[in-house]
């Protein structure tokens, strides 16, 4: 993957908020660090975020998400807020500018809408900011009911990497898709590289442990199925380490690489 030129990297709520319900500092100021690094490098860098609610729920001081859509409505502003002031801390102690981009999935389906998107990010990267993208749950709430399985942002990660032309590494609370279920079954095995989603594969999939976000490993294999069916590649890797990320651009057999036939 070391030709990897523009590249998308997507972070669940579970690695923004770890299993206390706390927010993860210390892994967002190594992937701050990482993707600085690797925007120096000459890599054109995306970066879709989750956990606009999860930070929230901790800065609220929460025991749970809750269930009604207003009340996640009223975290997601409050948490957008919050989390872009994280990320602006963390990015500017390595001197990188970062530039909010907040969407609806509705600009995919209007071509003068996405057009103005794909054009305003495409200046982001000319002035070497890193554009920083999340849903707008404020005001857009199919994922917060669950009407549509676009997941903890990965369809949305899918959607743009393609429309953008990068390939895509999701940074999930697993190490990789495994043949079973890793938690309860001590014979499985890690899949390093996959061609195709089977159907074999989706029932081996294991979901998210966080309990804070919304997606889990069928939503990813979703994007990898979306990523591939375009012609992408997709890495799924653990994002408790960043590192990882330049890793998987090295090459070294970490998590599960998509790549169609």
């Amino acid at each position: 993957m070391a030709d990897w030129q523009r590249i998308l990297v997507k972070v669940g709520t579970s690695t923004i908020v770890d299993s206390t319900g706390q927010v993860n500092y210390p892994v967002i100021n190594r992937l701050a660090q990482v993707l600085t690094t690797l925007e120096k490098d000459g890599h054109e860098i995306l970066f879709v975020t989750s956990g606009a609610i999860g930070v929230a729920i901790d800065q609220m001081g929460l025991d749970s998400r809750p269930r009604e859509i207003p009340q996640q409505q009223a975290l997601a502003a409050i948490g957008q807020g919050y989390l872009m002031t994280i990320y602006n801390q963390a990015f500017s102690f390595y001197q990188q500018l970062i530039g909010q981009v907040l969407l609806t999935y509705d600009v995919f389906e209007n071509p003068a809408m996405l057009a103005n998107t794909k054009a305003a990010i495409n200046e982001l990267l000319m002035q070497k900011v890193i554009p920083i993208v999340n849903e707008n749950d404020v005001i857009a709430v199919d994922e917060l009911d669950h009407q549509h399985s676009f997941g903890d942002n990965d369809r949305l990660a899918a959607l743009l990497a393609e429309e953008m032309g990068a390939d895509l590494i999701v940074l999930s609370d697993v190490d990789a898709l495994y043949t079973a279920n890793p938690n309860t079954n001590p014979q499985a095995k890690p899949l390093r590289k996959i061609h195709e989603v089977t159907d074999a594969i989706r029932q081996a999939a294991t979901g998210s442990t966080s309990g804070l976000g919304t997606g889990g490993m069928a939503t990813k294999l979703k994007a990898a199925e979306y990523m591939m069916a375009h012609g992408r590649e997709m890495a799924l890797i653990n994002g408790n380490n960043p590192e990882n990320i330049r890793a998987v651009i090295e090459g070294k057999a970490i998590g599960t690489h998509f790549q169609g036939e």
